[in-house]
């Protein structure tokens, strides 16, 4: 129902306690959650709804799965006043939505193997340290000299 999320989780060097922590917490707002915050705040509750019903749409392959999702919460009294003044707006905030889901995911993939060439030119650099030719490091990091070559020169990692 709910989690607590840390920036610091997102740090790829993490270096014993940050000097500034941001919490949030998230909550599962899916009608089948039951959460309470559902029953205390309406509008939150027919947003919930709302969303049901479009991930229905969309799922079932239907075709313009948002305009249907938004004519028949109106029909239904969910959230109508509003989408009968912003309907075309929410449509095109679910359309960006779900391009900017797309987008961070893109960017989190990048970020990570960034991270995994960083960690894999330390160890190149530790090996060449300790004296290892191109072709025994290829060997030990289960690579192509030729890619052991390239990191070599894009870090700038002098052979000893």
């Amino acid at each position: 129902k709910e989690k607590e999320l840390r920036l610091s989780d997102a740090y790829i060097v993490k270096d014993g306690e940050p000097s500034l922590e941001l919490k949030v917490k998230v909550i599962n707002i899916r009608p089948e959650e039951h959460h309470e915050i559902l029953e205390k705040c309406q509008v939150l509750k027919e947003y919930s709804q709302f969303m049901e019903i479009v991930q229905n749409y969309q799922i079932s392959g239907e075709e313009e799965p948002y305009k249907k999702a938004i004519k028949e919460c109106i029909e239904k009294g969910i959230l109508a006043d509003y989408l009968m003044r912003k309907g075309s707006e929410v449509v095109n905030m679910l359309l960006d939505e779900y391009d900017y889901e797309t987008d961070i995911e893109v960017q989190r993939e990048e970020a990570r193997e960034e991270g995994r060439i960083e960690e894999k030119s330390a160890l190149i650099r530790k090996k060449l340290e300790k004296g290892k030719t191109i072709s025994e490091i290829a060997d030990d990091l289960e690579d192509t000299e030729e890619n052991i070559a390239h990191l070599i020169e894009q870090f700038h990692l002098h052979i000893n």
